[in-house]
């Protein structure tokens, strides 16, 4: 056993999120450690357990996936874990519970949003694990408390691209964390609570720590709000005065499904929903989950859900949601009487050369930003979060390494306690009033899974570089980064003041 287990505190470590280069496979370990009649007594719990995306690149021949490596905690009589909390519902942050089932092991207690329930039944029945050994799910809401040993843990709601997204506030009488999960600030969002921003000021002075999402700080301003989108995307629609309108949406952020339609019902343009099985399979859970299309569009517009004969009785005045890369000539789109409207930076790129081969016109988030249906604060996000939190010390996840060894000069700038060592995985950190203080490292590994029939097994493969497999290499490189982050503490410097802080109040 590590010598840190017998002393008292409450201890930090990346599983996975605080990669080389790379942001995915998001996983973290809480353990606080008390005296009760002398002895340590010791409480763990888990944050997230998702899958890492580019595991081609680990070398494994034929693997189905690659799991952050948690089985010392799963094997351990002292750490085994007393809950496993989910953040959302992404695949980067649930889909290795599936996984471990199928491997055999056995999983504490999950906590996680209804809708994090709903994606987790459907990996349930599509990798075909019986209901005996699924793990208990207990739902949370925004406020939820739980209790775990000598920890409380307070669901906090975040903004996110999905349902049910929450952030934690994680309690001991050894310190207060505050785990943001993915997060931005923004108020406006559709059918989602918002990041609840009312809680985290009342909670400010006894927050000692906040592991951060730091996702998309290589943009400097705000996260753009979701309605701005929604009013982009009536303005585009409006100026193009097409009859036909394409608007793809990434597979997995049901808001962009929802904001789409409610920009072609405001403009009362009939709706069509196409894509793959997959978006439909989203398409139905967002139905389930409460959130009718039907009902909304009441008698003003029609609404489809499959392409078919009934396209006639559209009068060609409608706009095509879904996730596609071909429209073929199901739609008889022509440059006279079509627009399409890209939502995403990377998912439709062969769309785009199919709209420029016919002449189609179009626009993407290259040129406009607020298309993006983002999910993660920009850094003005956690500017205006440091403020609110003057006394926390700020522990950056969900980004590669050395994106936190580039902000520090900026994040000094604008007066933001960072962490003085670069968080790797697998390393340890005390997390306590003065700081969180590094007490542990050992080589971080993933685990490779491949499948031989029904049955999952894991290679351990020691992490190393990836990103020049992936897509990091064409977006927030290194030298990018640090370029970046230059030009925002300039202009820091030369206005003299934080960006857009009165736009939050």
């Amino acid at each position: 056993m590590a010598d840190y287990l017998m002393q008292t505190g409450l201890y930090w470590r990346p599983l996975g999120g605080n990669n080389i280069d790379q942001i995915s496979g998001h996983c973290y370990q809480y353990t606080d450690i008390i005296l009760q009649n002398g002895q340590p007594a010791r409480t763990t719990i888990i944050v997230d357990l998702g899958k890492f995306d580019n595991h081609q690149a680990l070398g494994i021949k034929n693997s189905a996936a690659a799991v952050p490596d948690i089985r010392e905690l799963l094997n351990s009589r002292e750490l085994n874990p007393r809950a496993l909390f989910l953040t959302h519902s992404h695949p980067d942050h649930l889909n290795g519970i599936v996984h471990y089932l199928k491997a055999g092991y056995k999983l504490p207690p999950l906590y996680g949003g209804r809708y994090t329930k709903m994606i987790l039944d459907q990996l349930y029945e599509e990798f075909d694990i019986a209901a005996k050994i699924r793990p208990a799910f207990i739902e949370i809401n925004d406020g939820s408390l739980i209790k775990a040993g000598s920890l409380e843990i307070e669901a906090v709601a975040s903004s996110h691209t999905c349902f049910d997204s929450f952030g934690l506030m994680i309690k001991s009488a050894n310190a207060t964390v505050y785990h943001t999960g993915d997060m931005k600030l923004d108020s406006s969002t559709y059918f989602r609570k918002p990041t609840n921003l009312k809680r985290i000021r009342e909670l400010a002075p006894q927050i000692n720590a906040v592991v951060a999402d730091f996702y998309g700080i290589t943009e400097d301003g705000f996260a753009p709000k979701e309605v701005a989108t929604f009013k982009k995307l009536v303005q585009l629609m409006r100026r193009a005065r097409k009859p036909k309108v394409f608007i793809p949406v990434y597979p997995t952020h049901p808001e962009m499904y929802i904001i789409a339609f409610l920009a072609a019902l405001k403009l009362r343009k009939n709706v069509v929903f196409y894509g793959s099985r997959d978006f439909y399979g989203y398409l139905e859970l967002i139905n389930a989950y409460g959130i009718s299309f039907e009902k909304l569009a009441g008698k003003r517009i029609k609404v489809l859900f499959k392409p078919n004969e009934e396209l006639a009785g559209l009068g060609d005045n409608y706009v095509v949601i879904g996730t596609f890369n071909d429209l073929g000539r199901l739609f008889n789109e022509s440059p006279a009487d079509s627009f399409g409207i890209i939502t995403a930076k990377t998912f439709f790129n062969p769309l785009k050369g199919q709209l420029n081969a016919r002449n189609i016109p179009f626009v993407s988030v290259d040129k406009v930003p607020e298309l993006q249906g983002f999910g993660h604060g920009f850094w003005g996000d956690y500017e205006y979060l440091g403020q609110l939190l003057p006394q926390a010390e700020f522990i950056p996840t969900h980004c590669p390494v050395f994106v936190t060894e580039y902000v520090r000069d900026l994040a000094l700038g604008c007066g933001m306690k960072l962490i003085k060592t670069v968080p790797h995985n697998n390393e340890v950190f005390r997390l306590s009033p003065p700081g969180a203080e590094r007490i542990y490292a050992a080589p971080a590994a993933w685990l490779v899974v491949n499948y031989d029939g029904d049955y999952a097994y894991f290679t351990e493969v020691w992490q190393k570089p990836t990103s020049g497999e992936g897509l990091l290499r064409r977006t927030i490189s290194s030298r990018r980064c640090r370029n970046k982050f230059k030009m925002f503490l300039h202009t820091r410097k030369t206005k003299g003041s934080s960006h857009g802080i009165k736009e939050i109040r």
